[in-house]
């Protein structure tokens, strides 16, 4: 337990004390209490102290009596005691009126009052709390720690904590989603929202959000929330629900920050299983696409291991992030995998259960497998899925999802994902600028380009049509081939290329008279359209080498 001005004042030697103030602040936490036997008391005392004083040091100066309150005020005071009578007659109607405003409990003590006596009693109160605290404190650990020790689960973490406390426990992950409870899921309803049914969940103010139970809800001032932190890893938080007539207090602070050691214990062990199950399911992944299964039998069987009903047909769904940096990369991959929502996501847009669905790292990106059932709107449910990863996650960074055709059998795997990263190469620049979501089936001509297999045939004709345009960009560091890609996009609009291009309508016909000298025929359609392939072809082979 913890001592409040509300205990104090149920001391016998504070009978005849008289609330001037504050009144309906009484339940402010005693820490310590304190002295006032010089003017600047502020540098002495501590936040939750009780201030005792004739008001002695600063009975002669009006100033400071008109500072007192509020400069305490700002360091939190849990309250103030004053003995009128010897040195201020009364206590000053400004501290009256102060004290009420920024909502400290005043009081005035009696003439006989003795503040060393006074102050002996707090002290002793203080102990026993404390005490008791400790003793508290000792036991849960004890039992939490048996707990530990017969390799309990979450679950029976959280049922124990709440009957320790006598309170309704939650454990939500740190996207503030319910992961359990002390509360049996089959007879009530829990949701987590904010105001606007929409919780941000990386804004900094992890408070900002009620727990509803069935019919009941618990605002901010009913939920007592314990951040579960350990190595400087955030794993989630244990709330716990103040029921009608509960408050909070010191046992139910220590029990749930007990708790939390060994819920945060718990969580890195898990991630420890979960991060080999992760390196278990890309070396299965990495056996697939080197061919080392002999049957799509084998390769069903084998993932069944990870809980993963591998069918075909099946999607591939490929996430990117725009991220350079190595570490904060893979902090935003993991915190994604962790958060488990890719499956929930696919399962709910493409209608399929979740063991349909499974996500790993693989290769600097998050691969989506994804079993097919129907394939009815399928490109429409693949794309809700998309776009719903990239709102999902979208405060963490752009993030660019490619989804491959069709797969329909363990020979074309390894192609159609290899199709499926060819789309990010494609759309590199504009990942740096937003999030998308692309087809591979809708890449046009690149899908054709990427089954010729004599690269040197296409590098060949490229040089044919645009070779002195490049040779010319690169010796004169002019831009002509980008000026040509904007000319043929706007169907040879020269004053429109010009405005895209932000240069002058003159500039545009100096350019478009030097491409016509380096061969560029701008007035046959058939040589136009040419020129448009080979500079798609010119592009292509530029992302091929990245």
């Amino acid at each position: 337990m913890y001592v409040t001005i509300k205990d104090i004042l149920k001391l016998d030697e504070f009978e005849d004390v008289e609330i001037i103030a504050g009144k309906s602040d009484l339940n402010h936490r005693v820490r310590n209490v304190y002295f006032m036997e010089v003017p600047d008391i502020y540098a002495y005392i501590e936040q939750n102290g009780l201030l005792l004083t004739t008001l002695y040091p600063i009975a002669d100066n009006p100033a400071q009596i008109q500072t007192l309150i509020p400069k305490l005020a700002e360091m939190n005071i849990a309250g103030v005691a004053i003995k009128p009578g010897r040195y201020v007659d009364e206590i000053p109607d400004i501290m009256i009126k102060q004290a009420n405003e920024y909502g400290i409990p005043l009081m005035k003590l009696p003439d006989g009052a003795n503040l060393s006596t006074l102050t002996h009693q707090i002290l002793t109160i203080l102990l026993d709390a404390r005490t008791s605290v400790l003793e508290f404190r000792d036991k849960m650990h004890q039992q939490l720690l048996g707990l530990l020790l017969e390799d309990a689960n979450l679950n029976r973490f959280v049922e124990s904590v709440a009957k320790l406390i006598d309170a309704p426990v939650l454990l939500l992950n740190n996207d503030l989603e319910y992961v359990d409870s002390s509360l049996d899921k089959s007879d009530n309803k829990i949701t987590i929202r904010d105001q606007s049914n929409e919780i941000d969940v990386y804004s900094a103010d992890k408070n900002n959000f009620s727990v509803q139970v069935n019919e009941t809800i618990y605002e901010k001032n009913d939920i007592y929330i314990q951040f579960i932190i350990a190595g400087g890893d955030e794993f989630g938080y244990l709330v716990v629900l103040l029921e009608q007539g509960k408050s909070l207090n010191s046992n139910l602070i220590v029990a749930i920050e007990q708790a939390s050691f060994l819920v945060a214990f718990l969580f890195q062990k898990e991630q420890a299983l979960l991060q080999k199950e992760r390196n278990y399911l890309s070396n299965f992944i990495r056996d697939i696409f080197n061919n080392q299964y002999g049957s799509q039998t084998e390769i069903t069987e084998k993932a069944k291991v990870f809980k993963w009903n591998f069918q075909f047909p099946m999607a591939i769904l490929s996430i990117k992030t725009n991220i350079k940096d190595s570490e904060k990369k893979l902090a935003i991959y993991n915190r994604m995998l962790d958060s488990g929502m890719i499956e929930r996501i696919v399962s709910q847009a493409v209608d399929i259960p979740i063991e349909n669905c499974k996500t790993l790292y693989y290769n600097d990106s998050l691969v989506c497998f994804i079993s097919i059932v129907f394939e009815k709107n399928l490109k429409q449910k693949l794309k809700k899925a998309g776009d719903s990863i990239v709102h999902r996650f979208r405060k963490l960074s752009n993030l660019g999802v490619s989804i491959s055709d069709t797969v329909y059998d363990m020979d074309q795997i390894r192609e159609y994902y290899s199709n499926s990263m060819l789309v990010f190469k494609i759309y590199k620049e504009e990942l740096d600028k937003q999030s998308f979501v692309r087809f591979y089936e809708d890449i046009g001509l690149f899908r054709l380009f990427h089954y010729v297999e004599e690269i040197s045939v296409l590098q060949e004709f490229v040089t044919e049509k645009l070779g002195s345009v490049i040779e010319y960009d690169e010796r004169k560091g002019a831009n002509l081939l980008e000026t040509l890609s904007y000319y043929i996009q706007n169907n040879t609009n020269l004053q429109k290329t010009a405005d895209d291009m932000y240069v002058h309508y003159n500039t545009m016909r100096y350019r478009m008279s030097k491409l016509k000298e380096l061969g560029i025929n701008d007035e046959d359609g058939f040589e136009l359209a040419e020129i448009s392939l080979a500079y798609q072809l010119h592009q292509y082979l530029k992302f091929k080498k990245e």
